[in-house]
């Protein structure tokens, strides 16, 4: 068998046909490159196994990869080898999942399924209405359905072969990587890296205004009131009315709108998205006070939910003591007190305590405004962090580690993630090489059959 450079054995990515805009891709219309691969394809273009690659199929590939950006080469050598790396692409997909299927692999409808509905909302996420979505898939020849049918095969034959080299490549030991190869993929990659954004390093002490145990206790009662008469069939719309003291939703029946789990404190986002349709939780404790989640709808890897949050009531005397304790925190850490020890005893515990080379235009501005002239070695604080909706401020005491003023990512900056990278696409190589050499593979190309 000849072996050939395998780049991207997985072709390309489980993407969607449709550009980030609100028009499809052409996909079934046929450009300059697609009038040329019909010309130059036709029936099946492999055979892998028993399976065989179909020139549609082929050709559907090459229009994915134009709706990702990838730009098509016009000239016809160059456009000879975009054929053959991408059909060697696909050949390597058949073949991680043939063997894959083998050995038993499978995945879970609601494994794909979740896939499949997270493309879909992306893509519906692009056009103003479900009828301009429906229009939009029409024009192109294809269903709603259909198309829900091609993202359905398209994400089970990825999903397999990416469980499948995770199985393989677990049992592998790690090959060699030389400096040299580091070095190349760096001079390859250099130019398309970007700037390197201005940022900072930094451990913190994140400490919260917190209420009374009184006020905490009176703020359960309530949201335990609020859990039972929900429970039993009072209107969830009336009860967020009544009791919520989220000013942004509690004149909406607690309506939330669609969210992802990132977009979501931990807690809030942990028992969310364990809930079925329909399902009122327990009682979710956050720094914003106290939760009662209701799930009206599902869409991907997105949640239409309603809440009710009672927050217990932080006074100004509160406030006035917690202020006077980040105080003390700063005045502890200049006179040479571990940050770490002073994390543990007062730091906030659903805060991060560490931010480690943090893009500069990410921070907070009161924080940006506060690390002006800064450098490493001091101590930064107490600024105040308003959190809207929250139960009180916070205060941030920063000891500076390090300070980086941006400009060109150097190769010692990237050196290990692309040492993981070559690493990475070795120990693929090495699976797909292998099972190349058990399993017999016919290409057809040009009119003419290449074995190997």
């Amino acid at each position: 068998m000849r072996r050939i450079s395998i780049r991207n054995p997985l072709g390309v990515s489980a993407a969607l046909w449709l550009l980030a805009a609100a028009a499809v891709v052409p996909l079934l219309a046929t450009p300059a490159a697609g009038q040329e691969l019909s010309q130059k394809v036709d029936g099946i273009v492999a055979i892998v196994g028993d399976t065989a690659i179909l020139q549609s199929e082929l050709q559907e590939l090459v229009f994915r990869l134009q709706a990702q950006g990838v730009q098509i080469p016009q000239e016809p050598d160059q456009f000879d080898e975009f054929l053959r790396e991408t059909l060697e692409s696909k050949i390597n997909q058949v073949l991680l999942v043939l063997h894959a299927e083998r050995e038993g692999i499978t995945i879970t409808e609601a494994e794909i399924n979740e896939i499949v509905d997270d493309q879909i909302a992306r893509v519906q996420r692009n056009f103003q209405s479900m009828i301009e979505y429906e229009q939009a898939l029409a024009s192109e020849g294809i269903t709603s359905a259909e198309f829900r049918i091609r993202l359905t095969e398209q994400a089970r034959g990825e999903l397999i072969a990416q469980r499948y080299l995770q199985m393989k490549m677990g049992t592998l030991q790690p090959v060699p990587v030389s400096e040299a190869e580091i070095r190349d993929l760096y001079e390859i990659q250099k130019a398309s890296l970007g700037p390197k954004p201005a940022s900072v390093t930094l451990k913190q002490v994140v400490i919260a205004s917190k209420p009374s145990e009184a006020a905490l206790q009176l703020a359960q009662e309530q949201a335990d009131q609020a859990l039972e008469r929900a429970r039993t069939g009072g209107d969830f719309a009336l009860l967020a009315a009544e009791y919520s003291d989220d000013p942004g939703s509690k004149d909406n029946g607690g309506q939330l709108g669609w969210v992802r789990q990132a977009d979501v404190v931990p807690a809030f986002g942990d028992a969310l998205f364990s809930m079925q349709v329909g399902d009122i939780s327990d009682i979710v404790e956050t720094s914003f006070g106290f939760h009662i989640i209701k799930l009206d709808r599902v869409r991907g890897d997105e949640r239409s939910a309603r809440h009710i949050l009672v927050s217990p009531e932080v006074t100004p005397e509160d406030t006035v003591r917690y202020h006077q304790l980040a105080e003390d925190v700063a005045v502890a850490l200049k006179a040479g007190a571990d940050v770490d020890s002073l994390i543990r005893v007062h730091g906030d515990p659903s805060e991060r305590a560490s931010l480690t080379e943090f893009p500069r235009d990410r921070l907070p501005e009161g924080y940006n405004a506060a690390l002006a002239g800064a450098s490493a070695g001091d101590i930064v604080g107490p600024v105040t962090m308003q959190m809207p909706g929250a139960t009180g401020d916070k205060w941030i005491v920063a000891e500076i580690i390090q300070i980086s003023a941006g400009g060109e990512w150097t190769f010692d900056d990237v050196r290990e993630s692309l040492r993981q990278q070559i690493l990475q696409e070795k120990m693929i190589n090495k699976v797909v090489e292998e099972l190349r050499e058990k399993t017999y593979i016919e290409v057809r190309f040009e009119g003419a059959p290449i074995t190997r």
